[in-house]
């Protein structure tokens, strides 16, 4: 990608110092970092939160640059927690990431907010300006990105980086000048990707917070659900678009949810690359017979949940006749997957309880009200949990 203007020349000045910096620190060896891990070091006076720990170097200079290694296995200097003001993304996954440790860093937004998804996340999100992103086949905007003086950038796969997501990074470091981390986005090493975050940031308390409830709520569920015999595992179609006629295999990342779940994926399709949304067809449907459909919202996202309760035409299926379609929850994001983030955690309580109540036995309306104060910084009502939950919860269902 060319780049139509350049940074101002104390950005590039300072970008030269990081480069120069990091050289000296490779050619002396002093950083030798498997994983995320550092190495050890004098017993050294307390620094602030942040200073040292994950992937960072332990340090007392809260303002110093940090050598870190990444998720990826690239050694990276990165700001000091001191110095640290702006960061940006390549996408809404590590966006959302890192709004849920320090949403005043945010230096932009890779999302085009609605008002009704502002209105569940915090303050900061409301005045950020879009700057692109990698996402969907779209593109960053470098200059916007320069010109708002990020100081750091993470990417974040929503798998184990590979050689294609190294050299995105070191291509993307390489034009802006600004470095870039790339962080592990496999939903079971979460918990190892908020500490290393926690240390980058600035914030190991609460990371450590995230970290632990995310590890506790995939064991709870994985364990719940892994004691209902497969004979007895519910099948579920999830209803994509405004027809409600895509959807995604067991494959896709974006049906990863229900199957942590527990639930039995009745789309029998091939996996598309992107955004997913594999092309069906009705009569497909009705072949598949599933007991539940999730369907995204008509009202907010331009789903066909209301259209599949009351279009004769879906009548034939079983989910239908026993009035099990649920509409996905969906401010301020959906809770299973676009982006598929850390509101997963939520998505994946959520079908649990809704397909095994007896095996999954939680109070849902106190762990929506758990999550967005924890993850989106924002306090919910009874009511308002409830009006999320929508005719998923019991008082809704006919």
């Amino acid at each position: 990608m060319s780049l139509t203007t350049k940074k101002t020349s104390a950005s590039a000045a300072a970008s030269g110092v990081r480069a120069a910096l990091l050289a000296l620190v490779l050619a002396a060896g002093l950083f030798m970092l498997p994983a995320c891990a550092a190495p050890a070091a004098p017993a050294a006076p307390a620094a602030p939160e942040g200073a040292s720990s994950g992937g960072a170097a332990p340090t007392t200079d809260t303002m110093a640059d940090r050598a870190i290694t990444d998720a990826a296995g690239r050694t990276v200097l990165v700001p000091g927690v001191g110095a640290l003001e702006r960061i940006y993304y390549t996408g809404a996954t590590a966006e959302i990431y890192c709004f849920t440790l320090a949403p005043e860093l945010a230096g932009g937004t890779t999302y085009e907010f609605k008002p009704a998804e502002l209105e569940l996340l915090p303050k900061e999100m409301a005045g950020l300006g879009y700057l692109g992103t990698m996402s969907g086949g779209k593109q960053l905007n470098l200059e916007a990105i320069m010109a708002a003086d990020i100081q750091l950038i993470f990417s974040m796969p929503l798998a184990a980086p590979t050689a294609s997501d190294v050299s995105a990074a070191d291509d993307l470091q390489r034009q802006t000048g600004i470095p870039v981390v790339v962080l592990d986005g496999t939903i079971e090493n979460i918990g190892s990707t908020y500490r290393l975050l926690g240390s980058l940031l600035g914030r190991q308390e609460q990371a450590e917070k995230l970290a632990a409830y995310c590890e506790r709520v995939l064991d709870d569920v994985t364990s719940a659900v892994s004691a209902v015999p497969e004979s007895e595992r519910v099948s579920l179609y999830y209803a994509e678009g405004p027809e409600g006629l895509q959807t995604e295999p067991e494959s896709s990342s974006h049906a990863y949810t229900f199957k942590l779940a527990g639930a039995r994926n009745v789309a029998e399709v091939e996996i598309k690359g992107g955004v997913g949304m594999s092309d069906v067809s009705l009569e497909q449907v009705i072949a598949w017979d599933p007991e539940v459909i999730i369907a995204w919202s008509g009202e907010v996202r331009g789903g066909a949940d209301g259209l599949i309760r009351t279009n004769g035409t879906w009548a034939p299926v079983q989910a239908v006749r026993d009035g099990r379609v649920y509409t996905m929850p969906n401010v301020p994001f959906s809770w299973c997957d676009r982006p598929p983030a850390v509101n997963r955690f939520l998505g994946m309580q959520w079908v649990a309880n809704m397909l095994y109540p007896d095996a999954y036995d939680v109070d849902m309306v106190e762990a929506v009200k758990e999550f967005y104060t924890l993850f989106y910084h924002v306090d919910v009502t009874d009511a308002k949990a409830k009006e999320l939950l929508g005719n998923s919860y019991p008082a809704y269902r006919g």
